[in-house]
């Protein structure tokens, strides 16, 4: 891989990242709700998942979706199903101060940025139609895992620095007072968007 094809695709990466969805809406939310450390922990999940998705890439998986359309279908409405679920528990969840010792609060915050990039059709979508792109099917192993590696970590990156910011002195105590607010503001960004990519599917 020569470094301008690296470039590209790190800078196609980046840009994938910083596209608002609901993954950036659960990375504030963590930030807000928990502390600086719940937001890196997300953000370091969904690098994990992002990853995942990744590895399934370069393995084949994208261009078994695309041969089975109602595969991907399956996927897609499952993926929006638990969206829509998640942004609801958000909704209805009566308090943000959970009565969980730190480690389980950490550990959650992992797998909550793990999960929604596993479930998010945003980016499934996005694996299918751009990073596909960049795979060679003859390329060797040092080829695959770079693209893996620079995915996941841009991924990873760009979202703890959103953590960084997040919980900035200025910007912390301003959500702060709105805690509670910011709770059922994420909950709707999941339940709108699962809604509008649903439609999309349908229409």
């Amino acid at each position: 891989m020569t470094f301008f094809i690296w470039f590209q695709f790190a800078l196609v990466c980046l840009i994938g990242a910083m596209s608002p969805g609901p993954s950036l809406a659960i990375v504030i939310r963590n930030n807000v709700n928990y502390n600086r450390m719940a937001g890196i922990l997300t953000s370091l999940g969904h690098g994990l998942g992002i990853g995942v998705y990744a590895t399934a890439a370069v393995l084949g998986l994208g261009f078994i979706l695309q041969a089975n359309q109602m595969l991907f279908l399956i996927i897609q409405i499952s993926g929006l199903f638990f969206l829509f679920f998640l942004g609801l528990m958000f909704i209805l969840q009566k308090s943000s101060e959970d009565v969980v010792v730190e480690q389980q609060r950490q550990f959650n915050s992992f797998l909550q940025g793990f999960v929604i990039a596993i479930i998010n059709p945003k980016i499934l979508i996005w694996f299918m139609a751009i990073f596909s792109q960049f795979i060679n099917t003859n390329a060797n192993i040092i080829f695959n895992t770079t693209l893996v590696l620079t995915a996941s970590i841009i991924d990873a990156l760009w979202y703890i620095l959103v953590s960084l910011l997040v919980t900035g002195y200025g910007l912390k105590n301003f959500l702060l007072e709105r805690k509670k607010m910011i709770q059922k503001i994420t909950g709707s960004v999941l339940i709108l968007i699962a809604l509008s990519l649903l439609y999309r599917i349908i229409s």
